[in-house]
C-alpha cells in the first residue's frame, strides 16, 4: 500500500533550518525526528537542505574590510535619524510653489477687490458730462428754444406738419399725440 504524501508547514520548515544549526530545544528536536522517521516528504526535504548546506560550507569566505562593523553601524545611526520635514527636498519644492501660487492668489484678488471698489464709486462730474455728452453738444441751441411748449404748437402747427411730411425720410413724423 501508498502512503499519503503530507504537505509540510512553513514553521516545520523553517525549523528544519534550526535543526541542521542545532538550535532547537529537546522536545523540538524529537519532534522534527519523529517527522522525519514518519514522513518521506519531510525526509527528502531535509536531504536537499542538508546537500545544500554543506554546499555552502565549501564557499569561499570573503573577508569583510576592518571598518566593515564601524560603516554598518554608521549607517545604522543614520537611517534611525529621520531629517526634518522642512529640510526634505520635496518640502521645499512644494513651499517654494505654494508661496508662488499664493502671491499669484493675492494679486489677482487684489484685483477684483479693487475693480468692485472703483464699481462702486460714485461717477464725477466728468463722467456725468461724457455720459450727457450728445445733450450738452447742443446745449446752446436747447436754451434758445427756452421751453417744450414751443416744441408742442411746432408740432400741431398744419404748416409744420406739412413741411415735415414732404421731407425725405420723414413721412409720418410730424404728428405727436
Amino acid at each position: 500500500m501508498v502512503d499519503k504524501l503530507v504537505r509540510l508547514s512553513a514553521e516545520q520548515r523553517s525549523n528544519f533550518v534550526a535543526y541542521l544549526d542545532g538550535e532547537l530545544n529537546e522536545e523540538e528536536t524529537r519532534g522534527i525526528e519523529q517527522l522525519l522517521a514518519s514522513n518521506e516528504v519531510a525526509r527528502h526535504d531535509m536531504e536537499a537542505l542538508a546537500t545544500a548546506w554543506e554546499l555552502l560550507d565549501d564557499l569561499p569566505r570573503p573577508n569583510a574590510p576592518k571598518d566593515f562593523a564601524e560603516k554598518t553601524i554608521a549607517t545604522l545611526k543614520l537611517e534611525e535619524q529621520k531629517p526634518l520635514l522642512r529640510e526634505q527636498a520635496w518640502f521645499q519644492q512644494v513651499t517654494k510653489y505654494a508661496r508662488l501660487l499664493g502671491g499669484f492668489v493675492a494679486v489677482i484678488g487684489c484685483g477684483v477687490v479693487g475693480f468692485l471698489v472703483a464699481r462702486t464709486v460714485p461717477p464725477s462730474r466728468a463722467d456725468l458730462m461724457l455720459e450727457n455728452y450728445p445733450l450738452l453738444e447742443h446745449l446752446d441751441t436747447y436754451q434758445e428754444i427756452g421751453s417744450s411748449d414751443f416744441l408742442i404748437r411746432l408740432q400741431k402747427n398744419e404748416e409744420w406738419v406739412r413741411r415735415s411730411s414732404e421731407m425725405p425720410g420723414q413721412a409720418g413724423k410730424g404728428k405727436v399725440d
